[in-house]
């Protein structure tokens, strides 16, 4: 894995959807249903902008793209990073691989770390508490509540396995950034003491 200053790293441009902005996957965001998604004319409008995007930047710059799947966008699910990664240029644009919205997107981190290993140039570490999402679908809860309720617990909190996805890591040699992001909002608690927690938590793994 890079040094924690990220010195053995090559950048990457990290590239996402406009989430949030669509009220149904908004609503939806933890249970998104086909219909929910592209059509095909989207799916293709989707792919090709995202290979643009990406062979433009490689080409003036020498930086290649990762695409961030994100909650409620409308690359969520693990049908919907597949597609997208099957559609785009494997030499310019990889994954950035968000272990708990991968999650709460209904797939399993690991899973995707083994599906796409050579693809996965950026990572986010974030955990996923699977009572509050299996309450969310129960109850309907549209993205921002669950994000409320804390459906991204602090690491460690839910069911992100980070001791066997740094071993994975390891194991492939990754020399990329590892990013933790951690959801306070306004009456959550305070983002230091949870960044704090989250750094002693990655200690306890030895990193």
């Amino acid at each position: 894995m890079a040094k924690a200053d990220g010195s053995d790293e090559a950048p990457v441009i990290v590239l996402a959807d406009d989430n949030g902005s669509v009220p149904e996957r908004t609503q939806n965001a933890g249970r998104i249903l086909p219909e929910h998604g592209l059509d095909e004319q989207g799916w293709k409008n989707f792919a090709e902008g995202a290979n643009k995007l990406a062979r433009t930047v490689y080409k003036e710059t020498g930086v290649k793209t990762v695409f961030h799947h994100h909650c409620p966008g409308f690359i969520e699910t693990p049908a919907e990073v597949d597609r997208l990664l099957k559609m785009t240029d494997p030499e310019v644009l990889g994954l950035c691989l968000d272990t708990g919205h991968y999650a709460f997107g209904g797939g399993d981190p690991m899973a995707a770390f083994r599906k796409y290993g050579d693809r996965i140039w950026h990572v986010h570490f974030k955990d996923h508490q699977p009572q509050l999402g299996q309450q969310s679908k129960v109850e309907g809860w549209d993205y921002v509540k669950s994000v409320e309720k804390g459906i991204f617990c602090e690491l460690g909190q839910g069911d992100v396995d980070f001791q066997a996805v740094i071993n994975e890591l390891k194991k492939r040699d990754y020399r990329g950034w590892v990013t933790v992001e951690q959801d306070v909002l306004p009456g959550m608690g305070n983002p230091m003491d949870s960044a704090r927690r989250n750094r002693d938590f990655l200690r306890t793994l030895g990193i």
